[in-house]
């Protein structure tokens, strides 16, 4: 499988995390020093903080995210990953959509988000 491909299998394993409302599941596709910079908030570091972070997320009624992967740059055992996610609550209904970078990084066999960034694309 290449970089791409494992990438995209990556964020189907955090999609579903999500659906199964698990934000340690979630914490588990970043890496062991991860960082996530969400709009209007400091940058949040560690699992722990990162679980705390997405159970919010599940907590304001998001029931799924889609991961569209526009472009991965792999750079060695890192790769580098720009998209746009949808999240959707309650009967699908849109919720927002983002613009993301995603900087991976491999860690054994399997790639995982060492800085997460993304922000909205909603006026509010």
């Amino acid at each position: 499988m290449d970089t791409l491909e494992e990438i995209k299998s990556a964020n189907k394993m955090l999609g579903a995390f999500l659906k199964a409302g698990d934000p340690q599941g979630i914490s588990e596709c970043y890496s062991v020093k991860p960082k996530l910079m969400a709009p209007n908030m400091k940058a949040i570091k560690g699992k722990r903080a990162i679980a705390k972070f997405w159970q919010g997320i599940l907590d304001m009624g998001v029931k799924s995210i889609n991961l569209r992967t526009l472009e991965v740059e792999k750079l060695g055992r890192t790769a580098i990953e720009t998209g746009v996610a949808t999240l959707k609550g309650t009967k699908g209904k849109v919720i927002d959509t983002l613009d993301y970078v995603v900087v991976w990084k491999k860690e054994g066999k399997t790639w995982k988000m060492y800085w997460d960034i993304f922000n909205s694309n909603s006026p509010t």
